[in-house]
């Protein structure tokens, strides 16, 4: 009986652990249309933190990349969002499962193209 209680909780908690999200993407376009951010994010269960890719193409510059990983249910514009200051700085905030914040500040203009979590 002993045996058959274990394996009927490591069946149970392979299902709930394979049934979530593994792949994950969100666009976000400047509102001048200058600036394009794709995230992408992968996992191999839905119990793992996400491995994000955070691309973003701006004006002549080549694509800038970020990685990182984060700890949520999803990424999407419920738990992301993008505050723009001005035409130029952008801060993109991650709410993790936690409650926590990861704070990501892009300076994206025609003479430079940074991004760094703060």
């Amino acid at each position: 009986m002993k045996h058959k209680l274990i394996l009927f909780f490591s069946v149970t908690f392979l299902l709930i652990a394979c049934s979530g999200k593994t792949n994950t993407s969100l666009q976000h376009i400047s509102p001048n249309g200058k600036v394009k951010i794709n995230i992408e994010g992968k996992r191999s269960t839905s119990v793992e933190s996400w491995k994000v890719d955070m691309n973003v193409k701006a004006y002549g510059f080549e694509e800038g990349k970020l990685s990182f990983e984060i700890y949520s249910d999803d990424i999407s514009n419920d738990n992301v969002s993008f505050e723009w200051e001005d035409e130029f700085h952008c801060k993109i905030i991650f709410r993790q499962s936690d409650g926590e914040e990861r704070t990501f500040q892009l300076i994206a203009s025609p003479k430079q193209l940074q991004m760094a979590e703060i």
